[in-house]
Order: structure tokens, then sequence, then C-alpha cells
């Protein structure tokens, strides 16, 4: 502003919430000098405005929180020697926002605590091992005997990305953790093996150590209309015990849902109704993967009690009901009929089934996805005590892993179901994923043993595994 009085004033203001969390900077022949850290306003010499450009340079003193979504307002005011608006004009910039990394996004690592007996997972993690070759992921194999055999790594932490901009480059990109307020053993390896360079760290918010806080409770969905990194999924809610009783609320503490929400990108979160679950994680009955069959490009798994039982009664009725289910498992091991004529665990499943029902519906209304997209898979589910757990080995727990060579990996739990002549759980399980894929972007899956190692003690594959995965190459200030 070359014409500006000599004798005015400018004057930028800073947005209140912001007031106390940036720190702004004037390149003065290319030396950085603070003008703000504090209060509502600073001053720029107005022979600065007059002699040409100034340059001013911001810093974020405190990361996106629940009372902060990142986003600062500077208003520049040019006035008079008696007080006269010359001018004025406001810019908005934010801090970049953690994105949570979706089970579309490229696997880069795979982690997984090691353990021994008596529920050792070795033969898991040979599985895992094999589909990690295959995808060019890398395996990371955590010691479980430093960690006191804590095996739910997925429970930990979710990670994801920030990017920001960057001369010579469209984007730079920061992995960053979100700790969940677990306060469990694997914790301290989340803290000193990741935290690094280019990986960042977002510690617990709350000392508040319930399920529901667990990362297992955190999932995303992919790209949704307005939503172009995918919306937050959250487990949680209010209802009575299945079988009957007073209501009950469990949900992700407030904070973070109140965090989630602040990063505004994949927000506001969606609560899927969770609570009537033991653990109370939403993986215990949702997976997103991805579907390049379908036009969205992704579909939304459930767990589904009536299919269970319906190959169930499809043996039984071929002849079948006499056929081991959990073969070999000592204490475990039953038959078909067995299974179909427990009424009290027929009965407790139908509930569940209506409240499968219930989410089926949250997807369908709250995220526009139609009956394609949402597929059913086999699980059965059990009275852990007043509330539910899988009785089978739970399939919609299971791994995810895109590569770059174009194929999908899952490891799926083995269902251990009855053997007609194969697997029937299995065959239903591999033939309703097999129809998202197609021959340019297949799918190749496996099925993990997981009975000792992890669903007896109620968790699933997804529940002891976490990962790198490299975000899409799109920027979120663009959309």
């Amino acid at each position: 502003m070359s014409g500006a009085p000599t004798d005015a004033t400018a004057v930028v203001s800073v947005s209140t919430a912001a007031q106390s969390r940036v720190r702004i900077f004037q390149n003065e022949s290319g030396v950085w000098t603070q003008v703000f850290a504090g209060g509502t306003t600073f001053s720029i010499p107005i022979a600065d405005i007059i002699a040409g450009d100034v340059e001013l340079g911001i810093e974020a003193r405190a990361r996106i929180q629940p009372a902060w979504d990142g986003r600062v307002t500077l208003t520049l005011e040019i006035r008079e020697a008696g007080g006269l608006l010359i001018g004025s004009d406001a810019v908005l910039l934010r801090s970049a926002p953690w994105i949570m990394s979706s089970n579309l996004w490229t696997t880069e690592e795979a982690c997984v605590v090691t353990t021994g007996s008596p529920y050792s997972n070795t033969s898991f993690r040979t599985t895992l091992a094999a589909a990690c070759t295959a995808a060019g992921v890398t395996l990371v194999q955590i010691s479980g005997s430093s960690y006191n055999d804590d095996r739910w790594v997925q429970d930990s932490h979710e990670t994801g990305a920030v990017y920001l901009p960057a001369s010579g480059s469209p984007r730079r990109r920061v992995d960053q953790v979100l700790q969940c307020a677990r306060w469990r053993e694997i914790d301290d390896w989340c803290q000193s093996a990741l935290f690094g360079p280019d990986f960042d760290f977002v510690l617990r918010f709350s000392s508040n150590s319930s399920s529901m806080n667990y990362g297992g409770n955190l999932e995303v969905t992919g790209p949704l209309t307005n939503y172009p990194w995918g919306r937050i999924l959250v487990g949680g809610g209010t209802s009575a015990p299945i079988g009957g009783g007073s209501p009950i609320t469990r949900r992700f503490i407030q904070i973070y849902r109140d965090y989630l929400n602040a990063l505004d990108v994949q927000g506001p979160y969606l609560e899927v109704s969770s609570e009537w679950l033991a653990v109370g994680h939403v993986d215990e009955h949702t997976m997103v993967v991805p579907a390049p069959a379908n036009a969205r490009g992704w579909a939304i798994l459930i767990a589904s009690p009536d299919l269970a039982r319906q190959n169930l009664q499809d043996v039984s009725d071929a002849g079948g009901g006499s056929l081991a289910v959990f073969t070999g498992r000592l204490g475990w091991q039953t038959t078909v009929d067995a299974i179909l004529a427990d009424s009290a665990l027929m009965t407790y499943n139908d509930e569940v089934q209506a409240r499968m029902d219930a989410i089926r519906l949250v997807y369908q209304n709250q995220l526009g996805l139609d009956a394609s997209e949402i597929i059913d898979l086999p699980v059965l589910f059990e009275d852990a005590g007043g509330a539910a757990l899988a009785y089978n080995p739970g399939v919609v727990n299971m791994v995810v892993m895109p590569s770059t060579n174009g194929t999908t990996y899952l490891v799926i739990p083995d269902p251990e179901g009855p053997d007609q002549p194969t697997d029937v759980w299995r065959e239903e399980t591999t033939t309703r994923i097999q129809a998202l894929f197609n021959a340019s972007n297949p799918v190749s899956i496996t099925y993990a043993d997981v009975f000792n190692s992890y669903h007896i003690l109620a968790g699933e594959a997804h529940c002891g595994v976490n990962w790198v995965r490299t975000p899409p190459a799109q920027d979120w200030w663009d959309d």
C-alpha cells in the first residue's frame, strides 16, 4: 500500500480461540522476528507496508484439540490517524489435521506382538508373515516378552498422517499416531518405536482406561459424498443388555470424541452401537474393505448370526448334523446339531441379529450405502456374563492389506466350522468377499489360526495387528 498515509496504523487481530495457541513472525531481510506470542492483536509498522510486501509466518503452539479446531483468522485493518478505516482484509489459516488411516490405503508395515505359551501366536504370525511377503509389506514383530505379552497392538493406538504444503512438491507427509487411553504395556512400544523425525505422536488425552477407549473402537469408511477422506466410525451407545435388564451407556470418552470432531476432515464422527459387546469395539462387528467391483470402490462387512446359523442348518439338512465344529479344541469342540439345539444360544443370537439389522440401517441412512455395499459374514455370538462375544472366531475382525501390486491381501480368522466337504463358514465368507473384487484388482484370502492366541482371550486377528499405510495423493485443503 504505497499510498497509505505515513501516520496510519496497521493492526492485525487474531481470532479468539487461536490467541494463546499461535505465534507470528515477520520476515525482515531474511530474519524472522517474532511479532505476536499472545494477546489479541499486533501491529505492523506502516512504513513497512508502504515500502512493499510484508511477509508473515505463523506457527501453531498447540495441536488441534477439543477446544481448538486448528483454525485461525488474521484480520488486518489500516486506519488513518483519526481512526477512519482505510481498508481491511482477512485470511483464514488452519493447522494441518491428523487424518486417520483407512483399510483402503496401501499397507507399508504390519506390526504384531510375538507371544509364547500358553497362548502362543506363532501359527498366526507365520500366516501373517506369508501374506506380508506376498504383499510387499514389512512385518514388524514386537517382542512380547518385553511387554508382558500384551498382544493387543491394535488397541494401543491409531495410525494416520498429516499432510503439509511444501515448497517444491505438492505436500509433505508426516505420519502421526493417536495414542488411545488404554494404559497397558504395549503403549510403551508405541511411544518408543514409532515416535521419530517424520513420525509424530499424540499422547493420551485421558487416564480413563475403559476398553471403549481403545483403537479397536475406531474405524473409518472409504470416501463418501462430502467426505473425500471417509468418515470416522466410533463404537458406543445406550441399550439394555441382550436378554433384558436396565439400559447401560458405554461410549468412547467425550474428550476423544470432541477431538475427532475438531479434526473436521473425517467428521463429524458417526457413533455405531457396540455397547452390548463385552469388549465394546466396533471392529467386532464391522470392517471396511476395498471393493473394486463396486462403483464406490469399497464396502462394509458386518457380522450376521442369521447367516452363520443358516449355514449350519444347511449342513444339518444335508445329513451333516453330527459334523464337528471347533474340531480338536479341548473343551470347545461340539457338533452342528448341538449348536442348533441350544435354544438359549439361538435366542441370544436372534437379539444380536436384531441389533445388527439396526446397525445396517444406520449405515444405509447415515452413510447412504445400499444393500450391495453392506455384506453379511457368518458370526455367532454368545453371552459372556451380560455382554456379547463372538462364539466362533469372528471372520469380520480381519487383517486388510491393500498392496502396491494391485491385490488386496486379507488374513481372516479361521472360523473352524463344519467341513462339508470343506469349512462352510470359510466358503461362505470367501464367496461373499470375492464378489467385491475383479480380475484387475483381485483379493488374496488366507485363513489364520487365532483360536487359542486371540479368540478365547476375547479378540481376533484385527485386534492383534497395527499398520503404517500410505495416504492417497490428494490435498485435504483442496477438498
